[in-house]
């Protein structure tokens, strides 16, 4: 019996995706989403930043985004276990050039895979008992400080200086003292992000994690 068949919505198998601001999180997420024979709904923790309308812009940009508590981690949580459940889910749709939350949001539907992906997604420990598999991306400093330069000022309306004052003041220090220490609670680990072999691991181990959870074997002819 083939195991693309059985896998369902309903039994969704979980992957949680970490590791530092500009260590490829999102990039390897759509090469594992378009490698898999089955549909994957990818969830951006980086989506469930708190909600700060309160505050002017001026004191937005004081906020520290790369500590845990600046997201809404009950929410995210929630919506995880709705998808693992089989139930769709509404997220929010965070806006970065204005440091705050969007009016609108997006309606998530369970797949057979979710991909969860966010720099503290290995941090909440709630959330480790959803995951089915966990990835640490271990990227070296400054290929993620150059990453997320040409990301902020190309995507998110930042300019050279602000990213660099940033990774500088919150960014590199908060993923010291946050980030890199969940690496020990992922299941695998990589120094590379892009290569044929860690898309080939992460992928593989993915297909025998589900054949594992589904119990399915081959059934040798009589």
């Amino acid at each position: 019996m083939n195991n693309y068949n059985i896998m369902n919505a309903q039994t969704p198998f979980i992957v949680a995706l970490a590791g530092g601001s500009g260590s490829g999180k999102t990039t390897l997420s759509k090469i594992i989403t378009s490698s898999l024979p089955w549909d994957v709904t990818v969830v951006p923790l980086d989506q469930f930043y708190k909600d700060v309308t309160h505050l002017p812009m001026a004191e937005r940009k004081k906020i520290n985004f790369d500590v845990p508590e600046s997201l809404d981690m009950d929410l995210a949580c929630q919506a995880i276990y709705n998808l693992a459940h089989g139930r769709d889910t509404n997220i929010p749709v965070y806006d970065f050039a204005a440091n705050n939350r969007s009016t609108k949001t997006q309606l998530l539907h369970p797949n057979p895979v979710i991909l969860f992906e966010g720099m503290h997604t290995l941090f909440h420990k709630p959330l480790l008992e959803l995951y089915d598999l966990s990835v640490f991306l271990d990227i070296d400093e400054q290929t993620r400080l150059q990453r997320k330069i040409e990301r902020d000022i190309a995507e998110r309306g930042r300019d050279y200086e602000s990213v660099l004052e940033m990774w500088k003041n919150y960014t590199q220090p908060m993923h010291d003292i946050y980030v890199q220490p969940t690496n020990v609670r992922a299941d695998l680990r990589f120094t590379d992000t892009f290569t044929p072999q860690v898309i080939r691991v992460v992928t593989d181990t993915i297909q025998q994690k589900i054949n594992l959870k589904l119990n399915v074997f081959s059934v040798m002819p009589v």
